[in-house]
């Protein structure tokens, strides 16, 4: 058993590759293993996987047909000896002494969750995160306000899902087989983080940047996801079911709901087929769940999350919406991230 298991999820990476495994390669901490989960590849990425499994004998490569990076990191996770587990995207690579430090505070702190700081880098800038939560140990009341603030927040400064910030206790994961969903494709990362948070009493923030996040052309979500309104109500769902029946917390959901139905309906902007795009965006418009999240949300709360969409959803004009995004579409404005919102 060594202390770090490092799970990397691999798909077609090998313009990026070596650049992650040399980050885990060249590490300052030595006692952990790091599985390379190759889904299905058919590029050179599994040549040079087999090289640095010859070069390192932490190194360990599990191939599965393609299945997607929440079905990776779930062999990962079965697959791990770790005490704890830790997660690094293929097109990423993390700085010589993050495990290091985020295993002593973790250790050190009887931490459930370690969280460290991250660069974003894009090809013109580079970015430091920042957290509206204090470096240290956060525990009980602390810990808790922090999993529900995770509910809806999406406006920085905010804490954000991504697996690869989190260094986790494995016992922790295993006791409550806790897995990414499979079946969804987009928020994989919200709907593990939020699930973990509410299981956890001991969380440690490091905002020192540990993690470079490189926000390529490729890995910003511009293109058009099928299901994507089906796949936001199947999150909405597992929480109701798996999170504590409070109103704070129905509120909080509810809010989530409404902020990934504006999504949805910009995503349904990128749907080129016109008569499918004009039944998603009425079968959001339509969404019994949705009305009924609009009409409980108070107001001031509704209006600071999703502004003059609440609006026209609360007075019930769901026809000035779909016309709306109908002129959006029209626009088909793919430049920049306006598409995120209203």
């Amino acid at each position: 058993m060594c202390k770090v298991s490092i799970i990397v999820p691999i798909y077609n990476e090998e313009k990026t590759l070596e650049r992650c495994l040399n980050s885990l390669h060249q590490q300052t901490f030595s006692d952990f293993e790091v599985l390379l989960i190759n889904d299905g590849s058919t590029d050179s990425s599994l040549d040079i996987c087999e090289k640095y499994e010859q070069l390192d004998q932490r190194f360990k490569i599990f191939t599965q047909e393609n299945a997607g990076p929440s079905a990776a990191r779930n062999l990962g996770i079965d697959r791990a000896s770790g005490e704890f587990v830790y997660f690094v995207d293929a097109d990423d690579h993390i700085e010589h002494n993050a495990i290091e430090k985020m295993y002593d505070e973790a250790d050190y702190r009887k931490a459930d969750v370690t969280i460290c700081g991250f660069y974003r880098i894009t090809d013109k800038t580079i970015t430091i995160h920042e957290y509206p939560y204090p470096r240290g140990l956060h525990e009980g009341e602390a810990c808790r306000k922090i999993a529900i603030d995770m509910l809806d927040n999406m406006t920085p400064p905010y804490l954000p899902p991504y697996a690869w910030i989190r260094m986790i206790r494995a016992d922790l994961l295993q006791k409550h087989h806790l897995r990414f969903a499979e079946k969804v494709k987009r928020n994989e990362d919200y709907l593990f983080a939020t699930e973990l948070h509410f299981l956890i009493d001991r969380l440690f923030i490091i905002d020192e940047p540990l993690y470079n996040y490189i926000e390529s052309q490729d890995s910003i979500t511009i293109n058009y996801v099928k299901d994507y309104w089906s796949m936001a109500k199947h999150i909405y769902h597992e929480l109701l079911d798996k999170l504590p029946r409070e109103a704070e917390i129905f509120e909080k959901l509810d809010l989530m709901l409404i902020k990934r139905s504006v999504l949805a309906f910009n995503n349904a902007c990128r749907n080129q087929e016109k008569d499918s795009f004009k039944n998603e965006i009425s079968e959001i418009a339509n969404d019994e769940e949705l009305r009924q999240a609009v009409k409980n949300a108070p107001f001031s709360n509704g209006m600071k999350k999703a502004g003059v969409y609440f609006l026209l959803m609360r007075m019930k004009l769901y026809g000035i919406v779909k016309w709306h995004y109908s002129l959006k579409r029209r626009i088909n404005n793919k430049k920049d991230h306006s598409y995120e919102n209203y």
